[in-house]
This record gives structure tokens, sequence and C-alpha cells, in this order.
């Protein structure tokens, strides 16, 4: 086991909530190309969340359809960079409620219920200002988007737990 040793205690939360968000974020990732690979589900369209954010600035939140908007000059970058950034927040946000508000230990089902919890942000905030209406309700097959919403969250809940459980493994220390 290598062993990482991080004295100041708000250094060593900051990099224990970027670890466990990227691997997360990552293990979603990876998810996603096994279901397209197997199954031909295509993944997230990160340009389309680029395109979305780069409208920000502008004051541009929402959008008829993000599809048919403009695209924008690096807007895959910036959606891949923004669903990295979201993986760390939800991370902080895990970490928090973890160890901060219930005073305890990351656990699988903490974890996935935290996720699950967390499908408020893409069904009320992003899907609707996407142009794909409350709960993918404007989408071709609502019911199939809402249930593809609810696995990848599952998943990430599972690489929340993978990615305490790497932190775990480079510091040495126990949860």
């Amino acid at each position: 086991m290598r062993e990482v040793r991080i004295t100041n205690p708000t250094a060593r939360y900051v990099i224990e909530i970027i670890v466990i968000g990227i691997v997360a974020t990552f293990v979603t990732d990876i998810w996603q190309r096994l279901l397209q690979a197997i199954a031909g589900v295509p993944p997230a369209r990160w340009g389309l969340i680029g395109r979305w954010v780069a409208g920000f600035p502008r004051g541009v939140f929402v959008h008829q359809s993000i599809v048919a908007a403009e695209s924008v000059r690096g807007e895959l970058a910036l959606g891949w960079a923004f669903h990295y950034a979201i993986g760390i927040a939800w991370a902080a946000l895990y970490f928090a409620v973890i160890r901060f508000g219930l005073n305890s230990d990351p656990t699988l089902i903490s974890a996935v219920a935290v996720s699950l919890a967390l499908l408020v942000a893409p069904w009320f905030v992003m899907q609707p200002a996407l142009g794909m209406g409350f709960m993918a309700s404007r989408t071709p097959k609502p019911a199939a988007a809402r249930a593809m919403s609810v696995l990848a969250h599952a998943v990430f809940g599972i690489g929340l737990y993978l990615g305490a459980i790497c932190w775990d493994w480079l510091t040495g220390a126990a949860f």
C-alpha cells in the first residue's frame, strides 16, 4: 500500500473530495462506454452540455432545444470539464453530509442514496434548461431517459464509494 501523508486538514479534505469526485465520474464514464459497447446505448453528449454552459456568461440558461442551438468553439472540452467539475461538487456535497452532517464513514448505501437524491438536478434543472422538459418529458422516450438517469446516478454513487476506498488505499487511513 502506498501511503500519502497530508498534515493540513483543509488540504486533506479538498484533495480527498477531488479524488472521490474524479473516481466517481470516471466510473460513470466507463459504465457509459460499456453500455455503448454491449447494448449500443450512445454515451452522453458532453459537447451539448458545453454548448449550454457556454451560454451562461451571456445570460442564456434555457434553450428550446440545445441540439438546435448554434455550436460553440470548444464546447466538447467545456462539456467534459463541466461534467468532472459537477462530479467533484457532488462528491463535496456527499462528503459534507456524511463526514460533517452525520459524522459517519462512507458506505455503499449512503453513496447510492445521495446520488439518487441528486437526480433533482438533471430532472428539474438541466433537462428543462436543455429543452428536454421536466424529467425528460419532451424526449422521444421519456421513460427510457429517466431510467438511464437513475442508472447513471446509481453508478455514480457506486463510484463515490469506490473513490472513498481509493482515498483510503492512497492515504493508508481507515474511513
